[in-house]
């Protein structure tokens, strides 16, 4: 899903919560967005190249040309459910880390209505857990 729909409703969120957190819903912010990273650091791994906006040019409009198809089986670790999971904990125990965690569900949650309303498919791993299972299990054969 493309940077600027997240960011719009990490920011609508951000709005809508800043009564309960104040300042501290800019984390709802950072949580929608830079969850993100996950896919520079495969960039960065992948090509060697550390340019932003051909990171961005390659999840976008290269990656279309493929009808995305080139990420089917990737592994963004930030998007995974255990690092979900990681943080629901963490919510618990640190205002902080519930305001952020809103923004990574919102997060997964457009990412979820892209891929199953608009591609028909998930392409990429949502579980770290399952993904080594898959690969060690793909060596033995």
């Amino acid at each position: 899903m493309r940077f600027t729909v997240h960011l719009g409703f990490s920011i609508l969120l951000a709005a809508l919560f800043f009564p309960v957190f104040g300042w501290n819903s800019l984390l709802i912010l950072v949580g929608g967005v830079l969850i993100d990273a996950d896919h520079y650091i495969y960039y960065v791994l992948k090509f060697k190249k550390f340019d932003l906006f051909e990171c961005n040019k390659y999840f976008t409009e290269d990656s279309k040309k493929s009808d995305y198809h080139v990420f089917d089986g990737l592994m963004l670790v930030f998007h995974t459910l255990e690092f979900l999971i990681l943080m629901i904990v963490l919510s618990f125990y640190s205002k902080f880390a519930l305001a952020l965690t809103i923004g990574i569900a919102s997060h997964h949650l457009l990412d979820f209505i892209w891929f199953y309303f608009f591609l028909k498919r998930f392409i990429l791993n949502h579980s770290l857990i399952w993904w080594l299972i898959k690969e060690n299990s793909a060596s033995f054969k």
